[in-house]
């Protein structure tokens, strides 16, 4: 009885320390990029194939096309400091990661997206949508709003950042 009742006190501390964990840091997210060229790692012309949301040893591809796995990809390089849509949207047109994105693929599919200041709102809409799918699926209890920050600031202006670790694949 007492080792029953030990291992259940041991799998509610672990459980304890997963939520604490989460609150503190985030979830932890896989960004998988594809067709590298060999010896380099996160060049442009590599394509962002995945974001995977790893919890328990498992891991949960977001639902996410192309424009937003570009953007989560953005966010996660960005994470440290709240950037606003124009300031996502002009890093987006101009990081030679995002404007050749894919140029390794060689087919004649178009893999980059036109952002604008003015999609952004709406990206951010569908990417916390996705995030809900994804943590519903992974039975977390997380609130995607506090995962996609938005920060207001003084004016008008909201910024936004990603709260969460990240680690990226290159294969």
């Amino acid at each position: 009885m007492r080792d029953r009742l030990a291992l259940v006190l041991h799998g509610v501390d672990l459980r304890l320390a997963e939520l604490r964990r989460l609150a503190a840091c985030g979830p932890h997210f896989r960004i998988v990029h594809r067709f590298r060229e060999p010896g380099a790692a996160c060049l442009p012309g590599e394509e962002v194939a995945w974001v995977l949301l790893a919890c328990r040893s498992i891991e949960y591809p977001l639902p996410l096309p192309l424009s937003l796995l570009l953007l989560t990809d953005y966010l996660a390089r960005n994470r440290r400091l709240p950037q606003s849509a124009a300031q996502i949207a002009a890093g987006l047109r101009t990081d030679p990661f995002y404007v050749r994105h894919g140029a390794n693929v060689r087919t004649g599919a178009r893999l980059t997206r036109k952002f604008s200041f003015s999609s952004m709102k709406e990206y951010t809409k569908r990417l916390r949508r996705a995030l809900k799918v994804t943590f519903d699926e992974a039975g977390l209890k997380l609130d995607p709003f506090a995962v996609l920050v938005s920060e207001p600031t003084e004016g008008n202006e909201v910024r936004y950042r990603l709260k969460a670790s990240v680690e990226w694949i290159h294969i």
